[in-house]
């Protein structure tokens, strides 16, 4: 809550942006139009279109939830708008309609905003279709595209095999008229062909170092209905050929992307310039990982498939929909992107990083109540059966920032088994027979006369004086205890609580030199525990 964020102490505050975005390379890039471009007016329209602020974009593909790393995308993209007082889109990558779902738009923007940003606009890819489609039209006019008949097996040896080091060679329809392409290209429009028996390539430079010049495609066929588009359209633009366009339609300034990308720039550029738009600027980023886990949207449904999880939401996952489910604040979030700050090299941080964030965060954030997992019956046995009375509790120890709570105090109560031992020991600082220990809140201590067994020998109630009458140190310890007084609605009956501890068994679960049975075999099956029959305050 806002309120508690004002008046959290000084061990906890929010890491600003400028701490994130504030030095090294990202604080050094090009002001909006330095960029150059093919044409001078074209910097002139953009510079117009935009006064001159920054723009940039945070642009996911609908196909699984946000996960721990867009957490640092989602910071750089929308802080650095931020910092430098320019708007920042969200824009779906919603180019293959057999892959992305309505269930991920939702949560994608919603995450977005659990985060504290707001993007200025939402967008889509597929608001760009026909002006995708016009470019492709254009850019084979050109002689700078061309339709191609070839297998993926085939295109795989023309660029060089598997591992791309054999020799390269032209597509046999590479070099095919310009009006034959424009015309199978409206075939593949038409629906003339089924799935992978064409593609618009783009004609690119096979010569170059670069595999993403080697004449990557533009366009393929896919005949599935489109979640906004509906069945208008059965040929698809790729992220290669849609992304540089979107980011040139919105006149995005900085194109802030990780470093996976890194050679896409120069394809990014080509195509621009091919069609001659506005070209904006790519930088690329180290991506940011983190130990115990897996973040590929492939992995995590094959966790879910396999029932290693019960959803892509699991407490146990690093999505930030799971993390929120598990109650993680969004600021403990983004503290820890922003304390890694922004270089060129991918990070994998170890997780005890993000948990020591979220600590922090929950302890001036987070109101405490009194629980017993395994609640063990206690009857005080020199009180009253009518005894009441109130015990007034701060939610936050030491420090009323979140308010107080009234709890009854009776005769009767209820402590975890954890907190009770039959056989006392000199390290044993809780309760056990003819031992004291005080009640989180309460006056006096208690301490325990007596055990009731079943005729199985369990123990159902311990009976203990309530030491009221003085005489009596400070206990060494205080325990957490429930009152059993239901005309007060205490205990509030919980029906399920469930213990979530790490999926993994490892910190790098992918490493086949720890884990030689692979990454699924390290799935610890018992790091959920549900308990039944646990009791709470309120």
């Amino acid at each position: 809550p806002a309120a508690v964020a004002a008046t959290a102490t000084k061990g906890w505050e929010p890491v600003p942006l400028e701490s994130m975005l504030g030095s090294g390379d990202i604080s050094r890039l090009h002001r909006p139009g330095e960029n150059p471009q093919i044409k001078p007016e074209l910097t002139e329209a953009h510079v117009k279109a935009t006064g001159g602020r920054v723009v940039t974009r945070f642009p996911p593909e609908p196909n699984g939830y946000l996960h721990i790393g867009h957490a640092k995308a989602i910071n750089v993209n929308f802080g650095y708008a931020a910092v430098h007082g320019g708007t920042c889109n969200l824009r779906y990558d919603d180019t293959n309609p057999t892959a992305e779902e309505q269930e991920y738009v939702d949560s994608i923007l919603d995450t977005v905003r659990w985060l504290g940003f707001e993007p200025a606009q939402v967008l889509y890819s597929s608001d760009y279709f026909q002006q995708l489609y016009e470019l492709a039209v254009k850019l084979t006019e050109r002689g700078l595209a061309y339709v191609c008949h070839c297998t993926g097996e085939e295109i795989n040896e023309q660029r060089g095999g598997s591992d791309n080091r054999g020799k390269r060679f032209a597509c046999p329809h590479r070099d095919r008229p310009v009006a034959e392409s424009l015309a199978e290209f409206q075939k593949m429009k038409d629906g003339r062909y089924g799935e992978s028996e064409a593609t618009l390539r783009m004609k690119m430079d096979l010569e170059d170092g670069n595999p993403m010049m080697w004449d990557i495609i533009a366009y393929r066929i896919k005949f599935a209905s489109h979640h906004r588009t509906g069945d208008t359209w059965c040929v698809y633009p790729t992220y290669d050929f849609t992304h540089c366009l979107c980011d040139s339609f919105e006149n995005i300034t900085h194109s802030l992307c990780t470093r996976e990308f890194y050679l896409s720039r120069q394809s990014y550029y080509w195509l621009c310039d091919a069609v001659e738009v506005y070209k904006p600027v790519q930088w690329e980023y180290g991506r940011l990982q983190v130990t115990n886990t897996v973040l590929s949207k492939r992995k995590l449904l094959k966790l879910r498939d396999e029932g290693a999880v019960s959803a892509l939401d699991d407490p146990r996952l690093y999505t930030l929909p799971a993390l929120r489910r598990r109650g993680v604040p969004p600021q403990a979030i983004n503290n820890f992107a922003r304390e890694l700050g922004v270089t060129t090299a991918d990070t994998t941080i170890e997780v005890v990083r993000l948990e020591n964030h979220i600590r922090d965060a929950l302890n001036e954030t987070a109101p405490r109540i009194m629980a017993a997992l395994h609640p063990v019956r206690v009857v005080l046995e020199n009180l009253p059966a009518d005894h009441l009375e109130e015990i007034e509790l701060a939610y936050m120890p030491r420090n009323d920032v979140l308010g107080k709570r009234r709890v009854p105090f009776t005769r009767a109560l209820y402590i975890d088994a954890s907190d009770f031992r039959e056989v006392d020991s000199a390290d044993y600082y809780r309760l056990a027979p003819g031992k004291t220990v005080g009640l989180n809140g309460v006056e006096h201590p208690i301490t325990c006369t007596s055990v009731r067994r079943d005729a199985a020998g369990a123990v159902t109630e311990l009976v203990c004086r309530y030491e009221n009458a003085g005489g009596h140190a400070k206990p060494s310890a205080f325990i957490q205890w429930v009152a059993d007084c239901p005309e007060r609605g205490s205990p509030v009956r919980l029906d399920e609580v469930r213990i979530y501890k790490p999926l993994f068994k490892h910190a790098n679960p992918t490493d086949k030199t720890v884990v030689p049975g692979g990454w699924l075999t390290d799935v610890d099956h018992d790091s959920l525990e549900v308990v039944r029959g646990a009791v709470a305050d309120i």
